[in-house]
């Protein structure tokens, strides 16, 4: 039972990463589950992303300095999560601060993208969240699906 405890945290962290990061018309992206990102998959990524949403280079310079901003925060978090506790409220307690800065990562993105933009970028999120919980499921038959389709992500 801890064990799959660990590894829904373990799993939550790591989809955050890949969730705040968007993928390739043909699917190409980051590191595969259970793997690091890294600066250079950041950088990537945010070219993927440029290329998909068809960014200018204002665009692209800013949008690469909010992930860069964004992957160094996560690095911070992920090192305290290493070294608390594991109890529900610091599960809990983090969870809610990477979903905080996630949604403040995004208002960035939404300042800095047309609203056309911006609504592509949040399907190919979504799309890419729908995939992690799919890969997950499948890795994992024996827990219980999540049906909540936007959970964590404050919408009405």
């Amino acid at each position: 039972m801890k064990y799959k405890l660990n590894l829904k945290i373990a799993g939550f962290v790591i989809l955050s990463i890949l969730f705040s990061m968007t993928i390739s018309a043909q699917g190409q992206g980051g590191p595969g589950r259970g793997q690091q990102m890294t600066e250079d998959d950041i950088k990537e990524n945010v070219e993927n992303t440029a290329k998909t949403l068809g960014l200018n280079e204002e665009q692209h310079k800013k949008v690469l300095a909010i992930d860069m901003d964004f992957y160094n925060k996560m690095q911070i978090e992920r090192q305290k999560m290493r070294n608390m506790e594991r109890t529900e409220e610091n599960r809990n307690a983090m969870r809610t601060k990477m979903t905080k800065m996630r949604d403040d990562r995004n208002k960035q993105y939404k300042e800095v993208l047309t609203p056309e933009q911006y609504e592509e970028f949040i399907k190919m999120q979504d799309q890419r969240m729908n995939e992690m919980r799919q890969q997950r499921q499948n890795s994992n038959p024996d827990s219980t699906p999540n049906t909540k389709s936007d959970r964590g992500r404050g919408r009405n």
